[in-house]
């Protein structure tokens, strides 16, 4: 049986000026057990703790990807991570195939970026804060860089949607993209309940990763 030839796949976990690590969001949910257990490449770099902007974490995941030795890849951002991936795929559209924004961080909510404003300006100053929290749907870049994004968008919304992943927020990337799909969604990983579909996510993965014949 001849098998499909996948892309490497780059998971970017999600946080903002938070305690959280490739492990605690990908291993320990048994995202990555489970990728390793396929024919699936993979890195899941660490993002910076304290960014002092978006494009600090675009230079961070780009590094990685070169370490690895990759050189298209399929990114997959996560949460907060969305505007870390969706930064890389608007700055170097020649190094991301294939693009999932999974449980995007909703951004433009007055009381959660006020309250984001008021960690990050406490911990790295206004202007990070500035720079941090700028953006439209998601933070990071605007509604017109990711219109203009030449790859195919997946979005994965959450299931259940919260106030900081809200409903809105996904299908307004859908809406925005012209080459885009809105998956039937999950739990994000920090979520008890993600476990009962992590067969589902690691599936959504493999077909984003999957290399077509004009790739």
């Amino acid at each position: 049986m001849h098998l499909p030839q996948l892309l490497p796949v780059v998971l970017v976990h999600g946080g903002l000026f938070e305690h959280t690590t490739p492990m605690s969001y990908w291993t320990d949910a048994g995202v990555t057990e489970a990728l390793a257990a396929t024919t699936t490449r993979f890195i899941a770099p660490k993002r910076p703790a304290k960014p002092s902007s978006w494009e600090e974490e675009r230079d961070v995941l780009l590094a990685a990807i070169d370490k690895a030795g990759f050189d298209q890849v399929a990114l997959v951002g996560a949460s907060k991570g969305c505007s870390a991936a969706a930064r890389l795929a608007v700055d170097h559209p020649d190094r991301v195939s294939r693009l999932m924004l999974a449980w995007p961080a909703t951004a433009g909510d007055q009381v959660l970026d006020d309250l984001s404003r008021i960690v990050i300006e406490d911990l790295a100053g206004p202007d990070v804060a500035d720079n941090l929290l700028a953006g439209d749907t998601i933070h990071g870049v605007s509604d017109a860089e990711l219109s203009t994004l030449p790859m195919p968008l997946v979005v994965v919304p959450s299931i259940p949607a919260s106030h900081a992943h809200q409903r809105d927020t996904a299908t307004k990337l859908v809406e925005v993209h012209p080459d885009s799909y809105l998956a039937g969604g999950t739990p994000d990983p920090l979520d008890k309940q993600f476990g009962d579909h992590l067969d589902e996510f690691i599936r959504l993965v493999q077909v984003i990763a999957v290399v077509e014949h004009d790739d």
